[in-house]
């Protein structure tokens, strides 16, 4: 390019010369510069022109010419070939892309900045009634006409999927967002794994309600025959009530965890000061305890949001679970504290530890450690999966740290960001 613009500038120079010779002998040398530069700008409009009309439809074949518009035309056909190059690339990885995209059993839809339809997959036509004659260009929401729906896409909040019905279908979709402000939405049929859960749900319900009556009724007929049993008997009739007692614990806690299944949080729900929650909490706790272990209660002014009786519930889970696995006279603190961009509550015990390939498994439904110190105990193995499922309800998490004698923390850890 530096060659060209020198060649162009000796052109110049060279026609400005001439120009002032032919004008010295004339006698008149200005009119003859003001003939050399009104031709080399006509030169140079002319050569816009056809660079112009070129841009507009770029070929092979480029106008021919001299000094620095040769180079600038040898510049943009080259720069044409290599975005021809490209562009065949990119329309080869785009086709291969919509090709597989297709064949996906997951709707996929892309959306633009403005949550308007650029593309969608067989699938999310099928799933959601989509036309490509019709809906490309629209909004997303405006096709899909679900409150809950709309609600989620002007939000922008895409952390967590969304669950909603459509057309008789149980739908999971999941928002992702790439490039320049652009979104790609993936839907997912959830109707039969909704029923099965319900089934799983309903099933577990009814169980445990119908078999609550015999059980109590059981439990009474065994309190009335220990009054007057022989000697002999009130071993056998002890073990009975403290099984029976125990499938009790269980029916009530599986009744718990079916509850909070099938309850939905409310839209708003209200702020809980920590603090007075817990105390009555701890409360319950020294009831529970009779005086065997040292509970201690450190709390802070606080607040979180959500449902108080759940909370209530997922605590004093925490707490009786320390008291069962402690020693008599070991000291239990129950706290709540601000750490960080988080809310803090948590229990520290003196008990007897858990290993760490244990913990991961702690939140299962019926895991334990133990299973015969557990039954001693009176757990169900339920407690902690009680607990994992309120604080998933409140977008919260549970922190487990132990050591194989030196004691747990359990601490359920709410973030205060948005």
């Amino acid at each position: 390019m530096n060659n060209a613009l020198r060649q162009e500038i000796e052109i110049l120079l060279s026609g400005l010369l001439f120009a002032l010779l032919i004008g010295f002998f004339a006698g008149n040398i200005l009119f003859w510069l003001l003939i050399a530069l009104t031709a080399y700008c006509v030169w140079n409009f002319y050569n816009l022109a056809r660079l112009a009309k070129w841009l507009s439809n770029p070929g092979k074949h480029i106008p021919e010419t001299i000094g620095v518009w040769d180079e600038i035309y040898y510049q943009l056909y080259h720069l044409y070939l290599r975005q021809r190059r490209a562009k065949r690339k990119l329309s080869s990885i785009l086709a291969r892309f919509q090709e597989s995209t297709q064949a996906l059993p997951y709707a996929t839809v892309v959306l633009n900045e403005d949550k308007e339809i650029e593309w969608f997959n067989s699938a999310a036509k099928r799933m959601f009634d989509l036309s490509s004659g019709y809906d490309v260009g629209q909004r997303i929401d405006n096709l899909i006409r679900i409150p809950k729906f709309t609600q989620y896409i002007n939000k922008n909040k895409f952390k967590k999927p969304l669950e909603f019905e459509f057309k008789d279908r149980n739908i999971l979709v999941t928002m992702t967002e790439y490039g320049n402000n652009q979104y790609l939405l993936g839907g997912h049929d959830e109707t039969q794994r909704h029923k099965l859960d319900e089934m799983r749900k309903h099933f577990i319900a009814n169980a445990s309600h119908e078999l609550r009556t015999p059980l109590t009724v059981i439990a009474g007929y065994i309190e009335a025959v220990q009054e007057g049993a022989e000697d002999r008997m009130k071993v056998p009739l002890s073990r009975m009530q403290e099984q029976t007692e125990r499938m009790q614990r269980l029916l009530e806690e599986l009744i718990s965890l079916s509850k909070l299944e099938t309850r939905e949080l409310p839209e708003d729900p209200g702020d809980i000061k920590v603090a007075d929650l817990l105390k009555e909490v701890y409360k319950d706790a020294l009831e529970y305890d009779r005086d065997r272990h040292n509970i201690e209660l450190v709390t802070e002014d606080v607040t979180v949001v959500g449902d108080e009786d759940e909370l209530r519930t997922a605590f004093s889970n925490l707490v009786i679970n320390a008291i069962r696995y402690s020693a008599e006279g070991a000291t239990i603190k129950f706290y709540c504290s601000r750490r960080d961009a988080s809310i803090v509550v948590g229990v520290e015990d003196q008990g007897i530890g858990i290993s760490e390939e244990h913990i991961r498994h702690l939140t299962e439904r019926f895991y334990r450690v133990d299973p015969g110190r557990s039954r001693e105990q009176g757990g169900t193995g339920l407690g902690l999966a009680i607990v994992k499922e309120i604080l998933d309800r409140h977008d919260a998490r549970l922190s487990i740290k132990s050591e194989p004698g030196h004691g747990s923390i359990f601490e359920c850890v709410f973030s205060t960001q948005n």
